[in-house]
């Protein structure tokens, strides 16, 4: 693995969102292409217009972008071709430029799927409670359940969470529950906990997206957010015994099947992996 030296062969990849300043995907994509040894970077853009960024692509050549909130939904309108997973979701995160066609993908669901399983946690036949109704949350719930997981999908948004409930029909139709009809007896029938929401994200990491006696000892407990490490909602599922995921591997793996779109290539998790957890100043074993 060499060094980078930027020239007028080096292939840009780029991040479209905002805020992005917080992002560590620069860090982690641009770790992938050294390791790698592509002559490519990876820089982050927050553009006022998603359209506009995305005929830029076409125009400047940049050969893939991820794209964050807020442009999940309206960049699905704008790409050229959209993957079937994709479609059923409503959302994109991943841009492929073909040659000047816009191929839009959504790793999101993929990258939790990952996680899970790197934590020994099964899917196909497990019941899961998905927080949140934005576009991780239709991301990771119809992934899931394609998976063979039943969903149960639950927010403060009565009207949200019955639409991305009706959206999964296999393999048996998903339920919508208010976050105020949660309780313990529900809690029973559910094996995965998943917050999909900012909250408990920095600068409110004492936030909770549901109430800790919510939670028991069978549950496996994954949440997004992953600044801080540790949530609340994480380390109040650790003091009840639960298996814990924490978001940071749904980034690094939705990156790496981005990488893989981009270049045809396996990536280099272990070196992704290694440059996330040292920007964050998190320890490799953690």
């Amino acid at each position: 693995m060499s060094a980078l030296t930027i020239n007028s062969s080096t292939g840009l990849y780029c991040l479209f969102g905002s805020p992005v300043s917080h992002s560590v995907s620069p860090v982690m994509h641009n770790a992938a292409f050294r390791e790698a040894g592509l002559n490519a970077v990876y820089l982050a853009f927050e553009p006022s217009d998603i359209g506009g960024a995305m005929r830029s692509m076409k125009e400047l050549g940049i050969r893939g972008a991820s794209i964050t909130i807020p442009f999940k939904t309206e960049a699905l309108r704008h790409a050229d071709s959209v993957d079937p997973l994709a479609a059923d979701i409503g959302s994109i995160n991943t841009l492929v430029n073909r040659d000047g066609s816009l191929a839009g993908h959504n790793t999101d669901g993929l990258g939790a799927a990952a996680a899970l399983e790197r934590g020994k946690v099964r899917i196909e036949g497990s019941t899961c409670l998905v927080i949140g109704n934005g576009g991780s949350a239709s991301a990771i719930a119809a992934t899931l359940a394609a998976s063979g997981a039943r969903i149960i999908i639950t927010g403060r948004n009565s009207e949200r969470i019955e639409r991305l409930a009706a959206a999964i029909r296999t393999p048996e139709p998903a339920r919508a529950v208010e976050l105020v009809a949660l309780d313990r007896g529900l809690m029973e029938t559910v094996d995965v906990v998943i917050n999909t929401t900012p909250v408990g994200m920095s600068p409110r990491p004492d936030a909770i997206p549901i109430p800790e006696d919510l939670l028991a000892r069978h549950h496996a407990v994954f949440d997004i957010v992953y600044a801080p490490h540790e949530t609340r909602l994480l380390a109040a599922a650790r003091a009840r015994g639960c298996v814990v995921i924490h978001g940071i591997e749904m980034l690094l793996h939705q990156g790496a099947r981005q990488f893989e779109l981009w270049t045809g290539l396996t990536a280099p998790v272990a070196a992704m992996r290694r440059a996330i957890f040292s920007n964050l100043g998190i320890p490799a074993d953690a």
